[in-house]
């Protein structure tokens, strides 16, 4: 059980290290390219973009990837997309959020550490619980 945490845990570090390399890279050439309103902002609006880049950094790679092709990016103006196919990709995606959230919940919740017997943490020190009763009560 620990292995298959570890693994997870290490695909996880692996995708955020790679999104970090990729919104560094993306912050200083990609995002005036994609975005020409982005072009004169400052560090607070990097900052603020930042997790985001950092967690849809393959969405945002393929889009800048299509850019530097000059393909049409869904729901740019020269390729607007349907309201109907929009409404379906929602669709299944509140469908993938509502079969996988509460099953990744479950596995964290049967694989979380059980109590381990004979460890017992220790409660504050009497000194400690003096210094917490009111002053003029007894």
């Amino acid at each position: 059980m620990t292995a298959v945490v570890e693994f997870l845990l290490a695909v996880a570090g692996v995708y955020l290290a790679s999104g970090a390399l990729f919104a560094v890279a993306f912050q200083g050439f990609g995002l005036r390219r994609m975005d020409p309103a982005a072009a004169g902002a400052g560090a607070g609006f990097k900052m603020l973009i930042t997790p985001g880049v950092i967690a849809l950094w393959p969405l945002l790679a393929l889009r800048w990837w299509r850019l530097g092709r000059a393909e049409a990016f869904p729901g740019e103006s020269e390729g607007p997309v349907a309201p109907q196919s929009l409404r379906a990709s929602h669709r299944l995606a509140w469908r993938l959020l509502v079969v996988w959230v509460p099953v990744i919940l479950a596995a964290a919740l049967w694989w979380r550490p059980r109590e381990v017997p004979g460890l017992q943490i220790p409660g504050p020190e009497p000194e400690l619980q003096t210094l917490r009763t009111p002053r003029g009560l007894p």
